[in-house]
């Protein structure tokens, strides 16, 4: 969660771990390299768990730990990450960092004259997530996320609308999205001629 009085949307920060403090980097493209490592199904828990102490523990290599310490170190910054984070309770796929990494790209050069790979390294998870919730609804990540979530208006008065919505659900829907609605085309198909 952002605060206007914590530390802790600053990237650099640190956990406590057996009464030291550990130094970590948390910047929004360390973050969305975690989220695509953990969706990774190649590689194993604990590869996992070790690459993400790299990521984030500042000069990881200066120190010896076992590799019990890299669990709970790692365990340590996955609930920082996770403080504060919001579920409204939807299992819907809204935005997805990497298939929509242009428009949210575009987005914050729009609204915020902000070039994201400039900041990489720099700009802090919060702060990222802190704008990126608050980018204007005309941005292209916003309009995505707007038609993505929308619902299809039922009614014969409604007939250009509807095929309207559904034109640009489909032009933005996810890999997921499509994915999803494929099979629910072939399980409806496959009811029919049974």
């Amino acid at each position: 969660m952002f605060s206007l009085t914590s530390k802790k949307n600053n990237a650099n920060r640190y956990v406590i771990y057996e009464g030291n403090k550990v130094p970590i980097r948390i910047t929004f493209d360390k973050v969305i390299k975690a989220i695509k490592l953990y969706d990774d199904k190649q590689l194993k828990e604990n590869q996992k768990i070790y690459i993400m102490y790299h990521l984030f523990v500042k000069d990881a290599k200066q120190y010896k730990r076992s590799p019990n310490d890299v669990v709970n170190i790692t365990m340590l910054i996955y609930n920082e990450l996770n403080q504060g984070s919001e579920n409204d309770g939807s299992d819907e796929e809204l935005y997805n960092f990497f298939e929509d990494a242009e428009r949210i790209y575009a987005s914050f050069l729009m609204d915020y004259n902000i070039d994201l790979t400039q900041e990489i390294g720099k700009l802090g998870w919060n702060e990222f997530i802190a704008l990126f919730n608050n980018l204007s609804e005309k941005t292209p990540i916003m309009q995505a996320i707007m038609y993505r979530s929308c619902s299809v208006p039922s009614g014969p008065e409604n007939k250009e609308e509807r095929r309207r919505i559904r034109k640009m659900k489909e032009f933005y829907e996810l890999r997921s999205q499509k994915e999803a609605r494929k099979k629910r085309i072939l399980e409806e198909m496959e009811k029919e001629f049974m």
